[in-house]
């Protein structure tokens, strides 16, 4: 896609226009979101020219089951599955941009706690094909099961010149990252193209990043339009249910001391994705929501198919 040569230019003028800030593992000031962030977010998809994506696809490569009480506060020992999943906004020229990158079973594992839990090489094999063949790859944030396929590769230069990582997700990367596998060296961090950005940023036509950290320091959001005029909420972690969205509930201290969450910081993330949802009618997509995918897909409101050349 040519036009996301424009990126180049607009990551230059983020990198030096914004100053590199000493980050604690979780934000320590976290503020409500202003009541005119999505109407800036919107402005921000047309800032790149272009013609808007046409589709969003998804796959999921593995499972995690969970009872609900972990998943959300005050839920029930009823099993959630967990889908581990990336997805693909595809552009009407053929080209495409994946958010999030897929994992190998090794990274997998690690969530099991022991456990044997689904997965299905060969979907992830279509993951990695699909991130290898972007033209662009983006990160919800810098947990194994989002990023690891843009680390744990033969092709990861390759594919690192094309996955934009913010300076947050890199630190964490290097210094703490959840589980050896993924480290980065900041020999390696420099293939990345790496962006640092206060509250927003347009990477594509039609594609907007929203910093929210607080599931992790590098964690945001992705918005995307559509030619239709659909607009999508990807929220990565910030909720792994869409009915801690509908609920306004986070997950249990356990879970959220576990991963050294900010409860703050996501319930103000929370209640700005309900008024978007609510009120301007987004379409909110937790990366794990398993019951949530299913039914969209079934209503084709996403495909449930990688899009390929």
């Amino acid at each position: 896609m040519k036009k996301l040569a424009i990126l180049g230019a607009l990551v230059l003028v983020y990198m030096s226009a914004t100053p590199v800030r000493s980050a604690e593992l979780v934000p320590q000031d976290a503020r409500p979101y202003p009541s005119d962030l999505l109407a800036r977010v919107r402005i921000a998809a047309a800032a790149i020219p272009g013609a808007l994506p046409s589709r969003i696809n998804y796959l999921k490569m593995a499972e995690s089951h969970r009872p609900l009480a972990d998943i959300i506060e005050g839920g029930s020992q009823e099993n959630f599955v967990s889908a581990r999943t990336a997805f693909q906004v595809v552009y009407v020229a053929g080209n495409w941009v994946m958010i999030d990158s897929g994992m190998d079973q090794t990274v997998h594992k690690f969530f099991g706690f022991g456990r044997d839990e689904p997965y299905w090489a060969d979907r992830n094999a279509a993951v990695q094909e699909a991130v290898r063949n972007a033209s662009l790859v983006v990160m919800t944030h810098e947990h194994g099961d989002h990023i690891a396929g843009a680390i744990r590769t033969d092709a990861r230069k390759d594919i690192a010149a094309r996955t934009v990582l913010t300076r947050e997700q890199v630190r964490t990367l290097i210094q703490y990252p959840q589980m050896p596998e993924i480290r980065l060296t900041p020999e390696m961090a420099r293939d990345y193209i790496v962006v640092d950005y206060e509250s927003y940023l347009p990477i594509a036509p039609g594609i907007v990043l929203i910093k929210a950290p607080g599931h992790t320091p590098g964690h945001q959001m992705v918005y995307v339009r559509i030619d239709s005029g659909t607009e999508y909420l990807f929220i990565g972690d910030v909720a792994w249910s869409l009915t801690n969205v509908t609920q306004s509930k986070l997950r249990p201290a356990v879970t959220m001391r576990r991963i050294s969450e900010s409860a703050p910081a996501l319930m103000h993330q929370l209640s700005w994705i309900k008024e978007a949802m609510d009120q301007e009618k987004l379409i909110v997509i937790p990366s794990h929501d398993d019951t949530l995918l299913q039914s969209l897909a079934a209503k084709h409101v996403i495909g449930a198919q990688l899009f390929r050349r």
